[in-house]
């Protein structure tokens, strides 16, 4: 039977198994860092309580200063890979390496599923296209919706 966690249940397991290994936690999310994400995870499929065997999704999300699967900095994001836990995980790894360009430090064969080897650049990034004069594509703004703060962009003369 699948049951939902929130955030700090899921952190409470994960601190129960592995003392150190949560770095914040939401309503909803549950984030562990990424030098105990393998054993953390390990132990959660591990243990008969948690009984957390199957991973539904992996993926990874661009917010200018970070990558959401806790992939800091822009120049070369890198986190453990989690397919020696989740084999699962395997072709999911490679997606957000093709399209977002995070290296899966441990991936068996990490390549670009989408996309030919070679292909400039990583186009689910936010500053994919950026523009000349630091214009960005797309939509400044939604109707309703409050300007959002202007991105950490490297301009292109």
């Amino acid at each position: 039977m699948t049951r939902e966690l929130t955030g700090p249940e899921a952190a409470a397991l994960a601190e129960a198994l592995v003392p150190g290994s949560v770095d914040r936690t939401t309503a909803t999310a549950c984030y562990l860092k990424p030098d105990r994400l393998v054993e953390t995870l390990r132990a959660l499929r591990d243990d008969p309580e948690a009984n957390l065997v199957h991973l539904t999704n992996l993926c990874g999300v661009d917010y200018w200063d970070h990558f959401e699967v806790e992939a800091w900095g822009r120049e070369n994001p890198e986190v453990p890979s989690v397919t020696p836990v989740f084999h699962g995980a395997w072709i999911q790894e490679c997606e957000a390496y093709d399209l977002l360009g995070i290296r899966f430090t441990g991936h068996p064969n990490l390549y670009r599923i989408l996309l030919w080897e070679g292909y400039p650049g990583w186009p689910l990034r936010k500053d994919f296209l950026s523009m000349p004069g630091g214009l960005q594509p797309g939509l400044g703004e939604f109707a309703g919706v409050a300007r959002r703060q202007e991105p950490p962009v490297k301009v292109i003369e």
